[in-house]
């Protein structure tokens, strides 16, 4: 007979890739996706954002502080990263609760500096939406 059991295993994760599909900024679905928006490629924003700082990997520093209120739906991949850029956990779907900033579920919502650090960042981080529980 074959069972199914959870083993508790410690990891390390030290950032977070988030790769979503824009559907719309702000309150309307009638807001246009900006073309310039910082690391927008069509219809889609990707960064790596190293979890205890809130800081994006990459920014190009003296950027405009921005804003990004989207709606992304279940239309975004979130991958945990541990210190060699490896994946640790990946949740496809909805926005996890716990991690990214926003109206859980459907909506993003980062306050960008002109550093890079999102400024609404959370000082801690629940990655339980990434795994599996016994439950």
């Amino acid at each position: 007979m074959k069972f199914k059991v959870f083993k508790e295993v410690e990891i390390e994760v030290t950032h977070i890739n988030i790769d979503v599909k824009i559907r719309h900024v702000g309150d309307s679905d009638d807001d246009d996706v900006p073309s310039k928006f910082p690391m927008l490629n069509g219809d889609t924003w990707e960064a790596v954002v190293e979890i205890e700082t809130g800081r994006i990997e990459g920014w190009i520093d003296g950027t405009d502080a921005c804003n990004l209120y989207a709606k992304v739906c279940d239309a975004g991949v979130y991958t945990l990263l541990n210190s060699d850029g490896e994946t640790e956990a990946v949740r496809a779907g909805y926005v996890p609760h716990g991690v990214v900033p926003g109206d859980y579920g459907d909506y993003i919502s980062l306050n960008i500096g002109s550093d890079g650090v999102i400024t609404n960042w959370p000082k801690s981080i629940d990655v339980s939406d990434f795994f599996e529980s016994e439950d």
